[in-house]
């Protein structure tokens, strides 16, 4: 039996703790006026800082869907059908991706939301470390 571990953007893990562990990082959705991107896939912190300094706006961020988690966990499941999923999100004081991550969980067996209570490097510390 193998355990596979799912979290969100915020975490900050490098790339290559991400391989190591063969974590799984869903990314959140980032604002900038009127484009949306998702974090780490179609944009990078560099082009996020830049918008910020030249427009004075901040951007706006949204929670990975339950359509995305539900997505992930399927193809999670398909390829490896007995692997433990344990789900790990940003905290649930700031973002919806923990209530999220249930919804889609409770659709499956062997799936587990556990919400950090962190963000940012607290939260890639709790993945690195499960």
């Amino acid at each position: 039996m193998s355990v596979r571990i799912v979290t969100d953007s915020t975490c900050d893990l490098s790339q290559e703790l991400i391989e190591e562990y063969r974590i799984t990082v869903l990314p959140l959705y980032v604002s900038l006026g009127d484009k949306s991107y998702q974090d780490g896939q179609n944009i990078t912190s560099e082009q996020i800082f830049s918008y910020v300094k030249e427009s004075g706006n901040l951007p706006k961020t949204a929670a990975v869907s339950v359509a995305d988690y539900m997505d992930c966990f399927t193809k999670m499941r398909e390829e490896e059908p007995d692997a433990e999923i344990v789900c790990i999100t940003i905290s649930s004081k700031i973002s919806s991706c923990f209530q999220n991550a249930v919804q889609a969980a409770n659709e499956f067996t062997h799936i587990y939301a556990v919400d950090s209570l962190n963000l940012s490097t607290g939260l890639g510390q709790v993945v690195v470390t499960a």
